[in-house]
């Protein structure tokens, strides 16, 4: 339906169990059902915006370092999502569901009904997730982009991650950006040996910064910065249906290229680190 503008019969629905998806092993997580944990009264709290085609699931690896590390995290669903659970176009008001709803509802929700106090705030978007970041909030909170068009220049705080072997968002259109607005570029051999370790006291970073994969035989696609056991339950439901996307020339979004690199892991290895370390310097 997303990709086609198809209803899909409800025959193709699948369910998926996720595992967590921490990708350091200190980090123990546990489930709400199992051992419910009262919110915090107050604390740095940070949204994930996913993409298209994506889901509240997208960026749990993140979610999960962050949380271990002291931040509130909140995920919401939104409409453009593979994993949606309610009909964007139907809601009480009559006015359809988009992302700014979602978004304004849950903020409010946070404050009055959960009476958490943030302390600050941050977002991390992915692919169209980066339009939303951008939009969301004042110059005060801090942005960080995975996979986007452009550089956020909404405030002070922006850290912006891409790779030349994205296939669905040409990382080529982001770097004149980055130039002329003094985004510092970032070595990634450097990053990746210097932040593996977020318990180390590691250099400052740039307020605005910028990290680009140049490496085309290895450097990551558009969604090898997502969670692998998400990565993996997306690419085993959409894998029927790539061959006629292709054919009829309907975007796949890198699914067809992760088939084959299956590098969430590896890209997680690199870019965790360094955003949970950006979002304690720049929010704590």
């Amino acid at each position: 339906r997303l990709l086609a503008g198809w209803n899909l019969p409800s025959f193709v629905d699948r369910n998926f169990s996720l595992r967590p998806g921490a990708q350091d092993e200190n980090i123990q997580v546990t489930t709400g059902a199992n051992n419910p944990q009262p919110l915090p009264q107050s604390a740095p709290v940070i949204l994930l915006a996913h993409g298209y085609l994506g889901s509240r699931f997208d960026l749990s690896h993140l979610a999960e370092a962050l949380a271990s590390r002291g931040f509130l995290v909140l995920s919401p669903e939104y409409p453009e999502s593979l994993a949606a659970s309610y009909d964007a176009k139907e809601s009480a008001s009559g006015i359809p569901i988009d992302r700014t709803i979602i978004t304004s509802q849950l903020l409010q929700t946070l404050t009055t009904q959960w009476n958490v106090e943030p302390k600050s705030y941050g977002i991390v978007g992915h692919s169209l997730g980066c339009g939303t970041a951008d939009r969301t909030g004042d110059a005060s909170w801090t942005r960080v982009l995975l996979a986007g068009g452009y550089p956020s220049l909404r405030g002070p705080n922006c850290l912006f991650v891409g790779s030349v072997n994205d296939g669905a968002v040409s990382v080529g259109r982001s770097l004149e950006a980055l130039k002329e607005n003094n985004f510092v570029f970032l070595d990634e051999n450097t990053i990746r040996s210097q932040y593996r370790d977020t318990n180390n006291n590691n250099d400052k970073l740039p307020s605005k910064a910028s990290l680009i994969f140049r490496n085309l035989n290895n450097a990551p696609n558009h969604i090898s910065f997502l969670a692998e056991g998400t990565n993996d339950a997306m690419v085993e439901f959409l894998s029927p249906l790539l061959p006629l996307a292709r054919t009829l020339g309907i975007p796949v979004l890198d699914f067809d290229k992760y088939q084959l690199s299956r590098d969430s892991r590896v890209t997680g290895e690199t870019v965790i680190p360094l955003v949970v370390e950006y979002l304690m310097q720049k929010m704590m």
